[in-house]
Parts: structure tokens; sequence; C-alpha cells
């Protein structure tokens, strides 16, 4: 009687090996980041300003006269609090990912014994560590600036809530620049694709203007349109809106699955696509 024994690795110590490469990858990547330093600094110091000009213009209307259609205290604390929920969910993949594919660099990861994408999500989380940390404080500044008119939620429930969305908003947003990066299987150049996407989902977003403070009408058309819930949506939840609308949580599960499965397709036949030209 003969024995058999598998060298096939054990589910357990395969997600053990996947979860130290996650960690050597995401401590590689953090390694990085903390050596551009000033750059973090500068680059939170843009994503800051836009939010603090929009906020003096608000205010200072209001100080005037105008009678916008939400509270005057949920806009400022919209405000105070929207640089560090677009920078919490924003994604910076696509021309990386492009470049990769287009240059042959994807297949070093290809052969790795790892998930292909496992770098960009690492790269993903680091430099959003750094980020918080260097951002956080000019946002409680901010905060501070303005803490007469800054109401944040008192019930643990809404942080849960809000907690759940902007992890939604955060895979949604991602997987949506790696579909645009990997419209380079298939296309020489995406930056102009690039460029719509970019420019539409900061229209409608909510990162220019809230979509609270548009008309009744224009609210509804882009009520269930997936950039809403890349940004807007967690907002709206920490300001005092969206939470109890089971609609829009519905919607934002339904996206972020629908996007998920997207990619799995997308990236297969990309896959085999860049495999068979011998890249």
């Amino acid at each position: 009687m003969s024995v058999v024994i598998s060298t096939a690795p054990r589910p357990a110590g395969r997600h053990r090996a996947l979860l130290a490469t996650g960690i050597a990858l995401f401590g590689r990547d953090l390694t990085v980041t903390l050596t551009n330093r000033a750059w973090v600094v500068l680059l939170q110091l843009g994503a800051v300003t836009p939010p603090v000009v929009s906020l003096l213009v608000w205010t200072g209307a209001i100080a005037r006269g105008a009678t916008p259609p939400v509270p005057a205290d949920r806009i400022v604390t919209w405000f105070v609090l929207v640089a560090v929920v677009s920078m919490v969910t924003s994604s910076w993949t696509a021309s990386f990912l492009a470049e990769d594919i287009r240059t042959g660099g994807l297949s070093i990861w290809l052969v790795r014994p790892c998930p292909a994408l496992a770098h960009l999500v690492a790269n993903n989380l680091a430099e959003k560590a750094v980020k918080i940390v260097v951002l956080l404080p000019m946002v409680v500044g901010l905060g501070l600036v303005f803490r007469r008119q800054v109401q944040l939620p008192t019930d643990p429930s809404v942080w849960a809530a809000a907690l759940g969305a902007l992890v939604c908003a955060g895979i949604l947003s991602f997987v949506l620049d790696v579909l645009i990066g990997c419209l380079a299987f298939w296309f020489e150049d995406v930056a102009g694709v690039q460029g719509i996407v970019v420019l539409a989902q900061r229209l409608l977003s909510g990162a220019v203007v809230p979509l609270m403070l548009l008309p009744a009408e224009v609210q509804d058309a882009v009520r269930f349109q997936p950039f809403r819930f890349t940004l807007a949506y967690p907002l709206e939840v920490l300001t005092g809106s969206g939470t109890a609308e089971l609609a829009d949580w519905l919607a934002l599960l339904a996206w972020t699955g629908a996007s998920l499965a997207m990619l799995a397709l997308v990236w297969a036949r990309g896959v085999r696509r860049y495999e068979a030209a011998g890249a």
C-alpha cells in the first residue's frame, strides 16, 4: 500500500501566506510614501483648500441673507468633512495599471504567488494611512474655527452606518478606477476615458457642489447613479440625511457588488488577451 503525501498548501496556510504578503506590500508602500512626506503634505493642503474656499463663500452668502435649501449647519459640516471623506474614498490606480499593461510590467505580478492586483490595493491603503495622519489635523483645525456650526452625529449607530458607507464607497471608487485601467488591455491610450470619468465623478459625486443643494428634480435624477455613492452618500449619512433610506443602501450595495462582478469578468478576459499577445 502506498501513501500519497499532498504538497498542496492547505487553505489556512494559503490564507496566512496571502496575509503575510499583503502586510509586506503594505509596509513597502508605507515606507515609500513616508519618504515623500513633503509631497504628501502639499497634496493634502491642495485637497483641503477647495472645501475651505467653498465654505467661506457659502457662509458669506448665508450671512448676507441667502437661504439655502438645507440648514446652514449641514452645509458647514459637509464642507468640513468633505476633504477627509474624499481622501478615504479616492483612487489613483488607473494610469499606473494602464502603464503596466502597455509596457508589460503586469507580467511580474501575474507570475507571483499573490493576486495580481494586491500591490495596487496595498498602495491605495498605505498612501491613505499616511495622508489621513497629515489631513486630520488640518480638518480638526477647520472644524474648531467653525465649531459652533459643525454638527457631528452623537448616535453610535450613525457612525457605524457612515463607516459601512465609507467602506463600500472606497471599494466602489477603487474598482471603477481599476476598470478604467483595464481598458488598456484593448486600447492603447485610456487617458481620454479617464479624464471624462474623473470629470463626471467630480460633478456627480458632490465634490464640486453638494448634491443636497441641487434642485429637487435634479437630485431625483442623479440619486441612484454610482458616483453619488463614492462621496456624497457617506457625507449624507454623517450630516443627517440618507441614514433611513433603504433604497439608497440597496443601491450602494448593488453598485458595489456589480462593480466587483464586472471587474472579475473584465480582468479575466483582459488577462487572457494580454497573455495571448505574449506580453
